[in-house]
């Protein structure tokens, strides 16, 4: 199996820049600048002044490069962007190594020196609130949040990380500085690099970024989620589902989740395996009961998803409305074969092989490594981890874990229907 390499080299400046770099046989260099500072740390009155922050660092100038300037290094090179997460910003990369120089010049000046340039962001303030608004705009987007707030009250990974309209507009130069100056040091940062490395990488990272302050690490230390208290039933209306052909063909939308552990516990690579086994592929339970042998639905799919220090398992489909209450009974008649029944070795063995292989698949790419050497960093897992934990899981282990998490219809659960039969 294709691993982690081990060797990859992982240091810290002197102002506390952590680096992480790792040689492959590629001809190009991918990697990102990671801010240990996003959404989570605006303070009441600053919603959004994360990613107007974000918008302005990549297109405002920096100390060093005019805005116009900024615009043609980062045409010159193959990709960069920056995105804003809850707890993190990030600026990822994907370039050619004749233009590594030019890139730890400009990403580093633009991250510690941004030139704030008022014509940029008032240009920035207008395209951030386009993006706000389209978010907003989308049909599902209420009943999203509703579902979120149920499955997860006000835990943090429910942040709307776009920001507020109202702080948005009412946003000024020293906001924006102020709310920079408190996360963008050295010592809060990650700078990651896989690829054709040139010989003397450490010498210009050093070069770049050896002479930025250190400062304050901020990193977000998320709660262990608390437990569903109670099941909660949204029946929603969604007009845009509507079959004008033929009313009686419309799909509504199901999404049916719960609570589980984190990444960190235990039962981790059990409930990975369940929830592939119950609907990761088209060999899953529910894909060939609820689409093959029901035709209740094209598609049909469930997932796992641990991170931010709470676990939350989903399944979600298109199902005739007229036969919504059949579809949802038939997703709980799987979920309880599941616990009656251990699946056979031969299905877990099939999950282990699928698992290998999308490793092998993640590795044949620069970014794959960037990943997993973020995984490693961030909560000690690593490919390796994951297959040997993977081979550990037996039926039996795989049944208790359905026991114990996978809800009875009467049970604790969040489940929302949008319905285009619905009033």
């Amino acid at each position: 199996m294709v691993a982690l390499n081990g060797k990859f080299r992982e240091y810290r400046l002197d102002n506390g820049l952590y680096v992480a770099l790792q040689e492959t046989p590629t001809k190009t260099i991918a990697g990102r600048l990671r801010v240990k500072y996003g959404s989570l740390h605006e303070r009441e009155g600053e919603e959004g002044l994360a990613h107007f922050l974000e918008h302005t660092l990549m297109t405002g100038g920096t100390k060093k490069y005019s805005p116009e300037q900024t615009d043609r290094i980062r045409g010159n090179l193959g990709y960069i962007n920056a995105f804003t997460g809850l707890d993190r910003t990030f600026i990822p990369m994907d370039i050619l190594p004749e233009d590594i120089d030019q890139y730890l010049d400009f990403v580093s000046d633009a991250a510690f020196n941004p030139r704030f340039d008022s014509a940029r962001i008032e240009q920035e303030r207008r395209i951030v609130l386009r993006e706000i608004a389209d978010e907003k705009s989308a049909p599902s987007f209420k009943d999203n949040q509703e579902y979120q707030k149920a499955l997860l009250g006000g835990y943090p990974s429910t942040y709307f990380v776009l920001g507020e309209e109202s702080v948005v507009e009412g946003a000024k130069l020293e906001d924006l500085k102020r709310f920079h100056s408190r996360g963008y040091n050295a010592n809060n940062m990650d700078l990651i690099l896989v690829g054709n490395l040139p010989r003397n990488i450490k010498a210009q990272i050093e070069k770049y970024f050896g002479d930025k302050p250190t400062g304050e690490n901020t990193a977000f230390q998320f709660p262990l989620a608390k437990d569903l208290e109670q099941r909660a039933v949204f029946h929603r209306p969604a007009p845009e589902l509507y079959n004008a052909d033929n009313s009686q063909a419309s799909s509504a939308q199901i999404t049916l989740g719960f609570l589980v552990p984190p990444e960190t516990s235990e039962d981790y690579a059990a409930l990975q395996i369940l929830s592939i086994i119950l609907g990761g592929d088209a060999n899953s339970r529910l894909f060939q009961s609820i689409r093959q042998k029901k035709g209740l639905a094209y598609g049909i799919q469930s997932g796992y998803d641990g991170s931010f220090n709470r676990g939350m398992m989903h399944v979600s489909a298109g199902v005739p409305s007229v036969k919504q209450n059949e579809s949802i009974d038939a997703i709980f008649e799987e979920m309880a074969r599941l616990k009656r029944k251990p699946v056979t070795a031969r299905e877990i063995n099939r999950i282990r092989k699928s698992g290998r292989y999308g490793i092998a698949k993640h590795f044949e790419t620069n970014e794959g490594h960037v990943f997993s050497i973020e995984r490693k960093k961030d909560v000690g897992i690593t490919p390796e981890i994951v297959m040997h934990n993977w081979n550990k899981v037996t039926p039996k282990k795989l049944q208790e874990v359905a026991q114990r998490y996978l809800p009875k219809r009467d049970g604790k659960y969040v489940l929302m229907i949008r319905d285009p039969l619905k009033a």
